[in-house]
């Protein structure tokens, strides 16, 4: 019985996990495919070609060879080489997150600056009596990327039975800026209402000029501001490389407490001083 005692034991905790997780499963499955779909998402909107799991396999690379290299270099402890991959695997996770919205934020920013001039290219198709459809294919001919895919994409959806009201919203959540999201809407009120599309799309496009150029001039009022946090934020470089040639003030901030205590203190001012410059100076017109 003794020896039959740590097996019943072990089964029993074997069984109780499995159990527990059987009753979390659904949940995570239907959190983890929330997950991939907008993970798929935003490698669309960035314009990556790339699969979603292919640029999975890719993170974990990113994450295992940096891993390795420390294993094989520092030979830490069992504890700390399993804090070491956490670390690596939450760099790679944020780091394949920053490109991705890098990556978007000037994808979306292309197809803004080109947006005016497929607008009226779109409302002089319209005028001559083209469908919408129509227009829009002569448009995305005119266009260069990323407004050519991404038009070419909502005439490909409505070919496959969306519909165009529907192809023009999943194009405003692709493209994150308000004046996608506005043509959306007016395409859709038109359709509603009636009226002339063409001089509602031209007034679409009159609109977004004006918004380029009042962006024009606040980055202009604000390039000070954001000059002084750019300086604010390699100061402490400067500083700090002055301090590094000095032997009693390194040993001092580095070796001490009270170095420790007023190096942290520098720092975290410095970092809010230039969160508080960077708030200040952006402006959305």
């Amino acid at each position: 019985m003794a020896a039959v005692a740590p097996v019943a034991i072990l089964l029993g905790a074997i069984a109780a996990v499995a159990l527990l997780f059987n009753s979390f499963s659904n949940p995570l499955q239907a959190h983890f495919g929330t997950f991939g779909e907008r993970f798929a998402t935003d490698l669309e909107a960035a314009g990556m070609t790339m699969e979603p799991q292919n640029f999975a396999f890719v993170l974990v690379g990113v994450a295992l060879v940096p891993w390795l290299a420390l294993l094989v270099l520092l030979r830490p402890a069992p504890l700390a080489g399993v804090l070491m991959l956490a670390a690596s695997a939450l760099f790679a996770y944020f780091g394949g997150r920053s490109f991705l919205k890098q990556r978007r934020v000037k994808r979306v920013a292309m197809f803004t600056d080109q947006l005016e001039g497929a607008l009226r290219t779109l409302a002089g198709g319209v005028r001559v009596g083209l469908g919408i459809r129509q227009a829009l294919t002569i448009t995305s001919e005119q266009s260069r990327e990323p407004a050519k895919t991404e038009f070419m994409r909502v005439v490909g959806l409505s070919n496959l039975g969306l519909s165009i009201l529907d192809a023009f919203d999943q194009l405003a959540l692709r493209m994150t800026n308000t004046e996608t999201a506005v043509l959306a809407r007016v395409v859709r009120v038109q359709s509603q209402t009636g009226g002339d599309l063409g001089t509602v799309l031209e007034g679409l496009a009159g609109t977004i000029r004006d918004r380029r150029r009042l962006r024009r001039r606040v980055r202009a009022v604000t390039a000070q501001g954001r000059a002084t946090a750019w300086l604010l934020g390699l100061l402490p470089l400067g500083v700090g490389a002055f301090v590094l040639t000095q032997d009693e003030l390194r040993d001092a901030m580095l070796t001490t407490l009270p170095g420790h205590v007023v190096l942290a203190a520098a720092l975290l001012l410095d970092a809010l001083a230039v969160f508080m410059l960077v708030r200040m100076t952006r402006i959305d017109p």
